[in-house]
Order: structure tokens, then sequence, then C-alpha cells
């Protein structure tokens, strides 16, 4: 999604990305969240300015906590562990794809006997506070429709769409699977707001539960790389993080 030299089209400038179906109003996804639109319809140029976004993230930073470093694709493909909303709050919580590819790029570089396919490192990220929710989904030309809400299975992408004094509301992109039919999946949308987001972060229990300290150094290595603007949450990225980790620790 690249950065457009025309006019930006901004989520948290133009008041239909924030607003409620109305009669006769229809919603689209261009509008309601245009850093997403591009998984939804065919744009024949970029109608998001990722770095005017950046700086409003920024800005906002002290609203969004520790949120804020996962945003932008850092937890894209995620799968989810649960969704609970009861008592004014949504609780998603997510086995945090990045560590999870770490791990198992670890435990094959070291031929360790540990299942991959049934390990966790969870992170929770919670809305509370005059919850809204909305699921929905999007027709071929970008119309959000609205549903009820249902299981889903992975998270692929989110975007900050409002933040003020007392409320914050982000439009999730969600994947729901069909395991048990020959469609295939599709492409949720949910518009959450509510007066605060806390995430909680699991993984170091998880790993530590998992993996012991004996990899411990090539972890917080790991984490040091996330926390910067590095790609790493991809199996070859992994790899290399690795070998680059144990060169400088021969110097």
């Amino acid at each position: 999604m690249k950065s457009s030299t025309s006019k930006p089209h901004l989520p948290y400038s133009n008041p239909l990305c924030v607003s409620r179906k109305t009669m006769n109003t229809k919603r689209n996804i261009k509008e309601i969240a245009p850093l997403l639109a591009d998984d939804f319809v065919d744009l024949e140029e970029s109608i998001f300015d990722t770095e005017l976004y950046a700086a409003f993230l920024t800005k906002n930073s002290y609203k969004l906590g520790i949120y804020k470093k996962y945003l932008i694709c850092k937890l894209h493909d995620s799968w989810i562990i649960n969704i609970i909303n009861r008592n004014d709050s949504l609780q998603i919580e997510l086995n945090d794809f990045s560590t999870y590819v770490f791990a198992h790029s670890i435990i094959d570089k070291f031929e360790l006997p540990i299942d991959t396919d049934h390990i966790s490192f969870p992170l929770t990220i919670e809305l509370k506070g005059k919850l809204k929710i909305e699921y929905n989904k999007v027709d071929e030309i970008g119309n959000l429709i609205e549903i009820e809400p249902l299981k889903l299975d992975e998270y692929l992408y989110e975007q900050v769409s409002k933040i003020e004094n007392d409320r914050i509301e982000i439009v999730f992109h969600f994947w729901k699977s069909n395991l048990n039919t020959d469609k295939p999946g599709e492409r949720i949308i949910v518009i959450a707001s509510a007066k605060d987001i806390l995430l909680t972060e699991n993984q170091d229990k998880a790993w530590n539960e998992i993996l012991g300290n004996e990899y411990n150094d090539y972890y917080q290595y790991f984490k040091e790389q996330f926390d910067s603007e590095r790609y790493v949450s991809d199996h070859n990225e992994c790899e290399k993080l690795i070998t680059e980790f144990e060169n400088r620790n021969k110097k």
C-alpha cells in the first residue's frame, strides 16, 4: 500500500469513516477503512497516505499504549484463540504469528522434539468501556453489509479509524474459514469502538514454558528486531536473524 501523491484520504479526518449506518446510506470500505480497501475492491491508484497515518498513530500513542507497536500489519496471520464479548468488554486473544514463526525456526534449526502444531504465544487485545461492535461482509463494489456475529479464525489487518478523548475506533479485518464446505473462506470486517484499548503480552511466559531458558538470548534478539521497523514474520527472515545473532556473538 503505497502513499498517494494526490490529496490524502485520511480515516481520521473524514466523517464518513466514523458514522454509523443510516437509512438509504451505504457505507463503503474505501471511506470506512481505505487502508484495507485494496483487499476488497480494485483500485486504480492508492487512496491512503501511510506516512500521515503513521504520524497520526505516533501523535496518539498515549491512547494506543502497547497496541501501537503491533499496528500496520505486525499481527497479520495471527490465528484467533478466542473472542469474548461481555460486560462492556471485547477481548481478542491471538497466537502472535511473528513469535510463533521465530519459535518454529528455532525448533527446526536445533531439531527440538516439540510439536509445532500445538504451540501458542498468546496476546490479548481488549477494548473496554462504552463498547460498540459491528460485524460486516463487503460486497464486490466495497459496500459494507452488516451481519450477525460469527466465529472468526484469523487476524489479517486493522485500521485505527478514530481517536478522541473518550473513544477509540478500530476497523478489524479478519478471515473466516469454511473448513466443512467446498466454498472458500471469506473476509469479515469488524468495527469496534470503546473508551480504552489494552494489550496484554503473554509471549514471554509461553516461550519459557515451551523452550525454557536455553534459547533466551536468541529470543531477546528477535524481540529487539521486532520492536524496530524490521519485518521478521517470515520463516526465511527468522533464519537470517538466527544466523545474524550467531555471527555477531562469534566476534
